[in-house]
């Protein structure tokens, strides 16, 4: 490593400038102007010098994320050599002025074994005009890639790569593959932007593959090829019976030219093994299984705090996602069962019992009305339950409760006189129990 002071003249001559092309010699360079690392990712081969030239006023460092090197501050018109020995992927920025830039400085070096290295116009056929946007610009254009858009913007490192780098081939999971992940998973790589750049970088490989290109090289390797990704790890391609797979992904968008590579839109988000703590990850249901949709039972009337007579008092709820079925003794079944109506009872909560309270006004309908008789003026509370055909509480628990004030006297009822022999019906109970 060196920090020398040299001319601004002889390092104009030697800068490759503000595009970002693979580097085929033993060195390269980086220029620091305005804040700013140009090129902000560079792609070169191992065992190459690279040397950052500081233009501005102020004193900036090239500071690696993971510790590989820093090279403390450099001063204007001063220099900071390192040489790449090791393949991989070397992010990196500025710590020094970090605090009072908005946009942080930040800049990537990958790494590729020698002789890998890809010629901007590999894969483009011939009398062809490159596309005008870049991967990055490509991408933010897309309605279906508005997630993977955010997490380029917040990362920083991927945004340098896909603007500047290049030729790469990015594997972009749709909107629908990111919310399959679950908050609580989404959340745990947002508010993580080292493991956010890990993740983005893992959907990115080296030149231009189209869909054609990946189905060759999986038959040509007995239907898989394994592609080196610039997160440092690899993805594997296999095609059966003509149908392409990344990973567990399949390709839905294919072959979308960018200026500086390919974006090929995929229904999975592709997470490396390790990346995401256990605890953080949202369980999600098996490969191929549709996950249930949750039951849901809403009271319509009485609504909360309603002051209702005395009397008859009807309680009315909605269902969703269930099935109500009459309570005739038929085993479990996914999605179906009954409703418990409770009257100032507590909502039984034992999953292995049926749900019968202690105390409490009780009853079992497969309707989605009840009426309380006889209800007396006071503080009442109104619950429904949504269980299993066995009267087993669904688990997580689906239930609703009202609280209702009274008013008012019960009428009384009436006394009728038998007619014949027809015997009159008694009133129901206020606790029925099937």
């Amino acid at each position: 490593m060196r920090r020398n002071p040299i001319t601004l003249g002889l390092v104009a001559a030697l800068a490759i400038g503000l595009v970002a092309l693979p580097v085929l010699a033993a060195t390269a360079d980086v220029e620091i102007r305005d804040g700013l690392y140009h090129p902000a990712s560079l792609t070169i081969e191992s065992n190459t010098t690279v040397t950052w030239m500081n233009y501005d006023l102020v004193s900036h460092s090239v500071t690696s994320t993971g510790g590989v090197f820093d090279s403390g501050p450099i001063e204007q018109n001063e220099t900071f050599d390192y040489t790449f020995a090791d393949t991989g992927t070397y992010p990196y920025g500025c710590v020094i002025n970090a605090s009072t830039q908005r946009t942080p400085m930040e800049g990537v070096v990958i790494v590729v074994p020698e002789g890998m290295a890809v010629a901007p116009d590999e894969n483009v056929t011939p009398g062809e005009e490159p596309a005008s946007m870049t991967l990055a610009e490509l991408v933010g254009q897309n309605e279906n890639l508005t997630v993977f858009t955010e997490a380029i913007e917040k990362a920083g490192l991927a945004q340098a790569v896909l603007s500047e780098g290049g030729p790469y081939t990015v594997f972009a999971p749709d909107d629908a593959a990111f919310e399959a992940l679950g908050n609580q998973t989404l959340t745990t790589i947002f508010n993580d932007t080292e493991m956010l750049d890990a993740l983005l970088m893992h959907h990115v490989v080296e030149g231009n593959y189209t869909v054609e290109d990946l189905m060759a090289a999986a038959n040509t390797t007995g239907n898989m090829t394994t592609l080196d990704t610039l997160a440092g790890n690899t993805i594997n391609v296999t095609a059966v019976d003509g149908n392409l797979t990344i990973e567990n992904a399949t390709i839905v968008t294919a072959d979308v030219a960018a200026e500086n590579g390919i974006v090929n839109v995929i229904d999975r988000v592709l997470v490396p093994e390790g990346l995401i703590p256990a605890e953080n990850v949202t369980p999600t249901p098996a490969d191929n299984v549709t996950p249930p949709t949750e039951a849901n039972v809403t009271i319509v009337e009485p609504m909360e705090g309603a002051s209702v007579a005395a009397g008859n008092v009807t309680v009315s709820v909605n269902v969703t996602n269930f099935t109500l079925v009459e309570p005739t003794g038929q085993p479990n079944a996914p999605g179906e069962g009954h409703l418990h109506y409770y009257l100032d009872a507590p909502v039984p909560t034992n999953e292995s019992e049926p749900a019968i309270p202690e105390t409490g006004g009780y009853v079992v309908s497969a309707n989605l009305s009840h009426t309380w008789e006889n209800v007396t003026a006071g503080e009442h509370n109104l619950s429904v339950q949504v269980v299993n055909n066995d009267h087993t509480p669904l688990i997580p628990l689906v239930f609703e409760t009202v609280n209702v004030t009274v008013d008012g006297n019960v009428t009384p009822v009436e006394t009728v006189t038998p007619i014949g022999n027809i015997t009159p019906v008694a009133p129901p109970e206020g606790r029925v129990i099937p």
